[in-house]
């Protein structure tokens, strides 16, 4: 099966409410208009050996040229004038009886995958998948590319002298929480301001300016310490000596978005249930899902749909199978998005 039928077909998958092979199979074999969209009938033995050959290095060039593609219309969707990335890693857990190439824990399966997220557009930039969530979120890192003027938000656990060394190499900065018992020394103590502090945020308890010893001792870093609402302290370090201590106490929060954005992918689209055995399905399967996702977020900016985003994401899936001919204003919009991509298609074109 062709590269691009199958991306077709799983980003198909991700709209259909039966998450079985059995079931994609059968929702394509029962709806012609479907069959039109997708240009073919697949076969579940075709769709099985695709599933378990098809190397993901080809759908992570597809999903590039997608995200190139649509970045007009994303960049209308994000923030304005800020370069600004979250890095982390999430596990999806899976049946280690069923799926023996996630090792994880003694009696539970896992596998992992990072992301660099970009923070203004909403949208994954690079992505790293393990099959063992046994893996250090650390190992990932080297397969990542990182870009000069960026500023990248890790956690603790990413804290390491070779990739904070890695980060500066190329002109690239960094916020990182610091690990406990790191050891540095103060050089300057600065006063701190009165801000306007953000709902959550107690205060900000120092602001100090420090090297790390046994690195190298050109590199002057901040570290910047607030405390939480419950009294927790969270210590941050960076490079970015331009800004307030308050925008750095703020940039670490925005890590965040990161989380909340795996929440949202895991609970809206089919990332937790492969749809074969093999280890390759379950990585073709999430960079299907962050097409989708993609192609839905344009969507709706494009057409210029009402409500919130949870609500058009379900919306598409629920009628993911109705010819758009009998979907009335709908069918409108999604014209005027057709229009905007540049494509030339009428009514009596428009298929599911």
């Amino acid at each position: 099966m062709p590269g691009s039928r199958l991306l077709k077909i799983l980003v198909f998958y991700q709209l259909l409410k039966d998450p079985t092979q059995r079931g994609l199979v059968r929702a394509v074999e029962e709806s012609q208009d479907a069959r039109q969209a997708l240009g073919f009938l697949p076969a579940r033995n075709t769709l099985s050996n695709a599933l378990s050959q098809r190397q993901i290095e080809q759908m992570i060039e597809a999903w590039a040229m997608l995200l190139k593609h649509y970045s007009p219309q994303i960049a209308k969707i994000g923030k304005k004038f800020a370069r600004i990335a979250a890095v982390d890693a999430s596990l999806i857990k899976l049946s280690l009886q069923a799926f023996n190439w996630a090792k994880y824990r003694k009696q539970t399966g896992a596998a992992k995958i990072t992301c660099v997220f970009d923070w203004v557009q909403g949208v994954p930039q690079q992505f790293v998948f393990q099959a063992s969530g046994k893996v250090h979120d650390l190992k990932a890192t080297s397969e990542l590319v990182w870009s000069a003027g960026w500023t990248y938000l890790f956690d603790r656990g990413y804290f390491s002298f070779d990739l904070l060394a890695a980060l500066l190499n190329v002109g690239a900065h960094f916020v990182i929480r610091l690990k406990q018992r790191v050891e540095y020394r103060i050089l300057e103590r600065h006063d701190i301001p009165e801000f306007r502090l953000p709902a959550g945020m107690r205060a900000i308890r120092s602001d100090w300016t420090i090297l790390l010893p046994g690195w190298d001792r050109d590199v002057v870093l901040r570290l910047v310490s607030y405390q939480l609402t419950n009294g927790k302290l969270i210590r941050v370090l960076t490079d970015r000596h331009d800004l307030s201590a308050l925008s750095i106490a703020q940039l670490y929060k925005e890590r965040w978005t990161i989380e909340n954005w795996w929440r949202w992918l895991k609970r809206l689209y089919k990332v937790k249930e492969p749809l074969g055995r093999s280890e390759n399905t379950l990585p073709l399967q999430i960079v299907a899902a962050f097409v989708t996702d993609l192609l839905l977020r344009v969507f709706k900016q494009g057409g210029g749909f009402k409500g919130s985003l949870y609500e058009f994401v379900t919306t598409c899936r629920d009628l993911s199978l109705v010819p758009l001919s009998r979907l009335g204003s709908l069918q409108d919009a999604l014209l005027a998005v057709a229009k905007m991509l540049g494509l030339e298609v009428g009514p009596s074109k428009l298929k599911t």
